[in-house]
């Protein structure tokens, strides 16, 4: 196989998940489902988490939530006052919620394993129907749920190590306070990304080469300390892509609102007529659709330049250096 030049390297990755994701229709299905997991898995967390982390609502607000939570007697005491048919329609409509929240959950982490698998099979030129990745990703379910928990469990714990730190300093503004919290998000930051990169290569070798949980992790966490800039440049590429579709997508609906605006207005002149709702629930359900549109194709997407990009590092030869390290070798040398 001819060495692509590591020049191009990420644009050769970036332009065959593209074409990649062009090609398989099944991949948006389900990037649909693999939305609800997170875009990519690296940043997401840690966007929504530091974004919040100045608020000092966001602490009050989840102690005055906890504080209005009912206490075990006051559960005890609403079963009771609810009489035998109710209860046992509550109980039933319990155990329906609890069935599918498993269902979907299921979905969702079976899309994960079969996004994986479809975007390996596809770039070789296999093709497989949604059923057929669905079934195959379902089959590694439990070390891909196993790691989806384990992720997110210890990313929670180091937001809310970095929230205390935030309370603390928001408390008592000191010297220490500050260098506390400065020390502590330099470091919670950085594991959090950590994290989120094992994550991904982790379910790599779950899913491609078929490891079991602990040595998938621990291959990931290797794989990690090989490429981390590599890793690093890419997460960055697929943010600045996501800033783009974000920026695209809020044009788009901007658009989408204005070409039925006039309709709504026109509508809106007619006595008694109902076309006022009538237009409005076509806009809003064109506007849903083109959210899950963009959403299901930039998760297909961003799978498929991890998934190329893992396939990519596990090559002999891969040509793969990362451009921090090109720039300074071509000034330095």
């Amino acid at each position: 196989m001819t060495k692509k030049p590591s020049g191009s390297f990420y644009r050769h990755i970036l332009a065959d998940a593209w074409s990649v994701v062009k090609k398989g229709k099944s991949l948006w299905i389900l990037g649909f489902f693999v939305s609800f997991l997170g875009n990519g898995g690296v940043y997401e967390l840690l966007v929504q988490g530091t974004g919040r982390l100045g608020l000092r609502e966001n602490f009050g607000g989840l102690a005055a939530a906890a504080a209005l939570l009912p206490s075990g007697a006051d559960l005890i005491a609403t079963w009771k006052s609810l009489g035998t048919s109710n209860a046992v329609t509550v109980l039933l409509l319990g155990i329906a919620g609890l069935a599918l929240l498993v269902i979907a959950v299921w979905v969702i982490v079976a899309s994960q394993g079969g996004l994986i698998l479809g975007v390996r099979d596809q770039h070789k030129g296999r093709k497989r129907s949604f059923n057929a990745l669905l079934t195959a990703g379902g089959e590694l379910f439990w070390p891909l749920f196993s790691l989806n928990v384990l992720s997110r469990v210890v990313i929670t714990v180091f937001f809310y190590l970095l929230l205390s730190f935030m309370v603390l300093l928001l408390t008592n503004v000191t010297l220490w306070s500050s260098l506390l919290y400065l020390v502590a998000f330099l470091v919670l930051i950085p594991l959090t990304l950590i994290v989120g990169f094992v994550t991904i290569y982790a379910a790599g070798y779950v899913a491609i080469q078929r490891l079991p949980f602990l040595e998938a992790v621990g291959a990931a966490i290797a794989l990690f300390r090989t490429y981390w800039l590599i890793s690093l440049e890419t997460a960055l590429i697929l943010f600045g892509i996501n800033i783009l579709a974000a920026l695209a997508l809020g044009a788009s609906m901007l658009s989408l609102m204005m070409l039925f605006l006039p309709f709504i207005i026109i509508a809106g002149l007619i006595p008694g007529s109902i076309g006022v709702w009538l237009i409005m629930f076509l806009g809003i359900t064109a506007g849903i659709a083109l959210l899950v549109l963009v959403g299901s194709g930039l998760a297909a997407f961003q799978y498929s330049v991890w998934t190329l990009l893992f396939l990519k590092l596990h090559q002999r030869g891969h040509g793969g250096v990362s451009k921090i390290v090109r720039f300074f070798h071509r000034l330095l040398g």
